[in-house]
């Protein structure tokens, strides 16, 4: 039998008398605490199913943006990959003079695919000129000094292009 004096009290839910200084007895502190897990649930629920449905549309409309991008720039995409072609090709009918002129940018594009510059010593063989050398970040260009007396509007060559070019 209980004696009276190991009695505390009675749980305040149930009307148990408890051994212990506790408001509530096991049981009721149990079902307490699942009350209060449920009810906290269901407050943070709701926001959840609406802050992944914004989630999932902004994912969608940023890869909407990128797969745009990607279709516009397509052409250009291309057209880096192909083979550009010059605007004609072929031969020009050129003088004896142009010849000498086109056979000397040959000794100088491989002086410049040696790493040489041509100095003022080498000179076009109809006009006496030494070749005009032009040096950019790039590119190091050498033009014939008259192109006008091979009747030519440009003759060049370059390290970048090293075949002698010439513009009628």
């Amino acid at each position: 039998m209980q004696t009276e004096s190991n009695v505390s009290g009675t749980c305040r839910k149930c009307g148990k008398i408890l051994k212990s200084r506790d408001d509530y007895c096991a049981h009721c502190q149990v079902e307490l605490a699942e009350e209060h897990i449920a009810d906290s649930d269901k407050e943070t629920e709701p926001s959840r199913p609406a802050d992944e449905r914004k989630k999932k549309i902004l994912q969608a409309a940023i890869l909407l943006v990128l797969l745009g991008i990607i279709i516009f720039r397509i052409p250009a995409i291309i057209s880096a990959f192909e083979h550009k072609q010059p605007v004609r090709t072929g031969t020009y009918e050129t003088d004896a003079g142009a010849d000498l002129c086109i056979s000397t940018l040959w000794q100088i594009s491989r002086m410049l695919e040696e790493g040489r510059l041509p100095d003022s010593s080498i000179v076009c063989p109809i006009s006496g000129k030494p070749y005009l050398v032009i040096e950019d970040a790039t590119d190091i260009t050498v033009f014939c000094p008259d192109p006008g007396q091979h009747g030519l509007q440009e003759l060049r060559v370059s390290r970048v292009f090293p075949c002698p070019e010439v513009k009628q």
